[in-house]
């Protein structure tokens, strides 16, 4: 049946209006009202048991395709005597169709940029184990999202019916103009049938026509206009990648996308500088994807990801604590094992002698390494190095029993306070990050989540009640437990509720969310007077503060139509924005434990409920110089990545991590991009992890 507009699906699915129907079921437009996102359904008509088993098994492996260029599948279902249900990534923009018909055809350049793009989807489809072809490409398929994305969207589930309809008639066949001729034949498809398609939807991007049928192109009544016929303009590079992927016989086409991409960026590189100018279209990214089956590639895409971090400048060499972070990269190697077994050891560049010794340290200088000795000192001494323009100065301070000790659950490096939904409801708990052990720290019928440590280490404010994870918590307000003791306190709380609570600090302030008229503000309620003070204007939505490590700013997230990361100052005066990525969102704002950097979580696309960890200088505000932090080895996934934290000594992230995006575990990574380690492995979801300082 055909589903009306307003009709609730499966409990979750606000039906809008319906975006296509044809003979073998109907294309939705609706909203996820558990996620707050657009999505697409896809019905199928519920026709046997049998049809059934088919779709749920291609279904399953669908949502576990994840790539930048292509739509994702979020879940599937099926009502028996009703229907099959495929949810997705509902891409906002225009196909390559719309576009067509309002601005005419691609320019040369705009088209290599489209099959390129395209080519790194199927890649990553084609070597899946076994392969998974589109069987679908055209051009409604590509799809120009806001934010400048070339997306595939619309991948089916290939099964018997669809191919009887395709094979039934040859009337009905002439309407797939873009499909290749073995779908009329009992030839076996792969992925050259792919690539035929692909090179169809990119001549008519060219040409402003479609290619002539490929059936009657088989069978001698028609014939492959030349491209040349339609823009004599184009180099002959170009019309070679695209007119070899509509050859006829599957053994004269590209025998791979890799082989396809391949020519497509050489005739790239070979347009004149002014036709490479000619583009409407955001120019490629080196985007990680998994495209490649080769360690080799991967790597160069990771040393690509490396020099972009360094071209950013992200520790200038005019800071002092660029030779800081020097020379802890130096002696990291030494100390790595210990970090691992007790990460509190690494709170600074620190360096405890037991028996008088001489030492050495290595430190930057002047762009060189240089061993430079330090005094001896009695037991008991902590030496500090501080590097002061050209000079290196050394302290001793005298500190009673400093040998290193075992964290306690108060607070120290290596210990993590997050969400676990393991008893069945969210409630905090903690993470030894050396011995992986876990305690529940609350157990409220009504749920905790969203903690964040006092400056102290003693205390913990979180949101309650929390039910679920969820973006806004309406009704909920803010409470207080002392770790010690479990002794609870509640802050007063407003009229439709609290959440999103962020410890200042010096200690004093807790900024946090507050919905007013349903509209979320910031605010902050002083903790000795529980007196608070309103930051927002009520301008726009206003949401997840985190204070900068000196207390001088609060980063949060603002929505002018799309989540964007400002700055503001404590009193809520001197707003700026700081993140500038069109239509993506930027969520979740953490400083870099010494201000110098924000990182964030950004979404792949609008609507997405996928994201990864992106950071950026505070020195390049407004810029949108932002890069990707990812984990820089070999995964057969792309890694999706939330809510990040940087622990106090700045070396480690914690985050909310999925593996082919199946519940949330806690993982960690040393900054940037290196050493991923899980910590959690609970089927229920894990999240929100926040370090203990």
């Amino acid at each position: 049946m055909t589903l009306k507009n307003g009709y609730l699906l499966h409990g979750r699915y606000r039906i809008l209006d319906i975006l296509g129907q044809g003979a073998i079921g109907v294309m939705y437009r609706a909203v996820d009202e558990k996620l707050d996102i657009s999505v697409v359904v896809k019905e199928r008509v519920y026709r046997s048991e049998d049809n059934a088993q088919h779709f749920q098994r291609g279904a399953r492996v669908l949502a576990s395709l994840r790539h930048p260029n292509m739509a994702r599948v979020y879940n599937y279902f099926l009502i028996e005597g009703q229907g099959l249900y495929l949810v997705g990534e509902y891409i906002e923009g225009q196909d390559l169709r719309q576009w067509m018909s309002e601005a005419g055809e691609l320019s040369e350049m705009e088209t290599l940029q489209v099959g390129i793009a395209i080519c790194n989807a199927l890649i990553y489809l084609h070597s899946q184990d076994p392969p998974i072809l589109h069987n679908g490409i055209a051009p409604k398929n590509i799809k120009f999202s806001p934010f400048g994305e070339i997306m595939l969207v619309d991948l089916g589930i290939d099964d018997a019916y669809l191919q009887s309809q395709l094979k039934s008639t040859s009337t009905q066949a002439k309407s797939y103009g873009f499909i290749a001729p073995e779908h009329f034949s009992e030839e076996g498809l792969d992925q050259r049938s792919d690539i035929f398609s692909l090179g169809g939807a990119l001549y008519t991007a060219l040409a402003g026509y479609p290619p002539e049928n490929s059936q009657d192109r088989a069978t001698g009544k028609a014939q492959l206009s030349p491209l040349l016929g339609y823009q004599p303009g184009l180099t002959r590079l170009t019309v070679e990648a695209v007119e070899t992927a509509l050859n006829l016989r599957c053994e004269d086409r590209w025998q791979s996308a890799a082989e396809m991409k391949a020519a497509l960026i050489t005739a790239r590189d070979a347009l004149s500088a002014d036709k490479q100018q000619e583009t409407r279209l955001t120019p490629l990214d080196q985007i990680s994807t998994l495209a490649t089956s080769s360690r080799r590639e991967f790597e160069k895409q990771g040393l690509s990801l490396i020099e972009r971090i360094k071209s950013k400048k992200m520790f200038s060499k005019k800071d002092p604590s660029w030779f800081f972070f020097a020379a802890i990269i130096v002696v990291l190697g030494a100390l790595l094992g210990f970090t691992l077994l007790k990460p509190q050891g690494l709170h600074g560049l620190i360096i405890i002698d037991q028996q008088p010794t001489t030492t050495q340290i290595n430190v930057a200088h002047q762009n060189e390494m240089e061993v430079l000795p330090l005094p001896t000192a009695e037991p008991g001494v902590v030496r500090t190095v501080t590097p002061l323009s050209e000079e290196i100065i050394v302290t001793e301070v005298t500190e009673p029993n400093l040998a290193p000790a075992p964290t306690s659950m108060g607070g120290g490096a290596g210990l993590l306070a997050y969400v676990s939904e393991r008893s069945g409801i969210p409630q905090i708990w903690l993470i030894d990050v050396s011995s992986k052990e876990t305690t529940q720290l609350t157990d409220l019928d009504d749920g905790a989540c969203q903690p964040d440590w006092s400056p102290c280490g003693e205390r913990i404010v979180f949101t309650s009640p929390c039910i679920s994870k969820r973006a806004s918590y309406p009704g909920s307000r803010l409470m207080i437990i002392d770790i010690a003791s479990g002794e609870m306190q509640s802050l007063p709380p407003s009229l439709e509720g609290d959440f999103d609570p962020a410890w200042s600090p010096d200690g004093e302030w807790i900024a946090y969310t507050t919905l007013i008229s349903k509209r979320e503000q910031l605010a902050k309620i002083n903790i000795n007077e529980l007196t608070s003070t309103r930051l927002s204007d009520g301008s726009y939505p206003d949401s997840s503060p985190a204070w900068s490590p000196d207390g001088t700013q609060l980063a949060f997230v603002r929505n002018r139509g799309v989540d964007q990361i400002w700055l503001m100052d404590p009193n809520g005066e001197n707003q700026i924005q700081f993140t500038r990525s069109g239509r993506i969102d930027n969520t979740k704002p953490a400083w870099y434990y010494d201000g110098s950097l924000i990182l964030f979580s950004q979404s792949f696309g609008e609507g997405s409920a996928s994201k990864q960890i992106y950071g950026m200088r505070v020195e390049d505000i407004g810029q949108a110089e932002e890069n990707k932090i990812i984990p820089m080895i070999k995964l057969d996934y792309i890694p999706l990545m939330d809510h990040v934290d940087v622990s106090p000594d700045g070396y480690w992230l914690a985050f909310d991590y999925w593996y082919f995006n199946v519940l949330e575990d806690i993982y960690i990574m040393s900054f940037p991009s290196a050493n991923l380690i899980q910590l959690t492995d609970h089927p229920a979801p894990d999240y929100d992890p926040v370090w203990s300082p």
